[in-house]
């Protein structure tokens, strides 16, 4: 009887070898094909999305930059009783860190980055104000907004400041192209 058995338990292993595995069969080529195509949909769609999140970090940082700079420069002129320079600012009130003194292309001397954004520094004729530019660099010209603070004194002694931004652009764009910045 026991090997009677061992031979059915054999035939029964062949016979499952033979057709019950062979049953179980493997993805065919479209398949393959189409899991490919939806892995690629799915991988495109995350790095567009990866893209503007990096794009928005970035212009996330120039506003925050831009309201540092004001910082210090309202300090400079709380100190001086007058609007500092860059290096005045660099010097005494301790700008520079993480931030590019020479910025490659760019020949103003007036002009800072950190590395997606210069900031350039303009003074109103009279100095009673400034204009601060947040303006991306050339790699990033087409995918983000530029950026303008603009501290003005009013004929009542009265200061007026606000954050503009404009829309990306190859070109540095016209004065009605900024508009009041709303996070």
């Amino acid at each position: 009887m026991g090997l009677r058995r061992l031979q059915q338990r054999i035939a029964n292993w062949r016979h499952l070898a033979g057709h019950g595995f062979a049953c179980v069969r493997g993805a065919s080529l479209i398949e393959v094909l189409l899991a490919i195509a939806a892995l690629g949909i799915l991988l495109a769609l995350s790095f567009s999305a990866y893209r503007w999140a990096v794009v928005a970090a970035a212009e996330r940082r120039a506003v925050n930059h831009l309201r540092t700079m004001v910082t210090a420069q309202t300090a400079y002129y709380a100190t001086y009783g007058q609007f500092g320079t860059w290096e005045q600012l660099i010097d005494q009130m301790g700008l520079l860190d993480g931030f590019e003194r020479r910025l490659a292309g760019i020949a103003a001397s007036e002009v800072i980055g950190d590395g997606w954004y210069g900031y350039s520094l303009r003074f109103e004729s009279n100095a009673a104000g400034f204009t601060l530019d947040a303006d991306p660099q050339m790699a990033y010209i087409r995918r983000c907004r530029r950026f303008r603070y603009r501290l003005r004194s009013t004929v009542s002694r009265r200061q007026t400041a606000m954050i503009l931004v404009a829309p990306p652009s190859a070109s540095a764009p016209p004065e009605s192209a900024y508009q009041p910045f709303n996070p």
